[in-house]
């Protein structure tokens, strides 16, 4: 495929996907435009019509990523915004299986290069601009509505994201198995084994 065939801006779109790849593959330091375009099917001037540098087109690759997880989990959010309890388990599971069906999104978030980061203090945990914040905010509805006492909600919350993140990592490594009903184990654990929403 060469460049002449992408229309409607597929190029872009197909240089942030291959970039994502590449650089699981082959890490920060080997990573260029060049490769991208080879894998890309184009000559190695087309990624440049789209992006100035490969430091612009890693940064799109971040947005691209962010955006696609933090869209597909606000519309949990609002399907459920009058259900709290719900609406954290809904959340946990998509969590789950949006990593699970893009296991090279995972891997670029937490295993490769790029840092996600997050800052705790004695008192909190610190407000992101990501997925973590919607996950947080359903979490501390959830536990308002729990009663949980909020001098511990910072624990809390960094048991349910523990158990979720956990739970993604053995899916999307397969130290855990189980193709067929795996949300249906993530639902029952979430419900059981967090023992503040056995309520639930």
């Amino acid at each position: 495929m060469n460049e002449n065939q992408y229309h409607h801006g597929d190029l872009k779109k197909e240089l942030i996907v291959q970039g994502i790849k590449l650089m699981n593959d082959v890490g920060l330091e080997k990573f260029s435009l060049r490769k991208v375009a080879t894998m890309c099917g184009v000559s190695h001037a087309a990624p440049y019509k789209h992006f100035e540098n490969k430091q612009t087109l890693i940064q799109a690759m971040n947005v691209y990523i962010n955006d696609s997880f933090v869209n597909t989990m606000k519309q949990v959010v609002e399907s459920y915004v009058d259900d709290p309890l719900t609406q954290i388990i809904e959340l946990g599971k998509t969590y789950v299986s949006f990593m699970v069906e893009n296991p090279d999104y995972f891997h670029y978030l937490f295993i490769g290069n790029f840092r996600f980061e997050i800052q705790i203090s004695e008192s909190s945990v610190c407000e992101c601009e990501n997925s973590y914040d919607i996950f947080r905010e359903s979490a501390v509805a959830a536990l308002m509505y729990l009663n949980r006492p909020k001098e511990e909600f910072t624990e809390d919350i960094i048991a349910m994201w523990a158990m979720v993140h956990g739970l993604t990592t053995m899916l999307v490594t397969q130290t855990i198995k189980k193709e067929d009903g795996y949300l249906n184990l993530v639902d029952s654990i979430l419900r059981t084994k967090l023992s503040f929403f056995n309520v639930i």
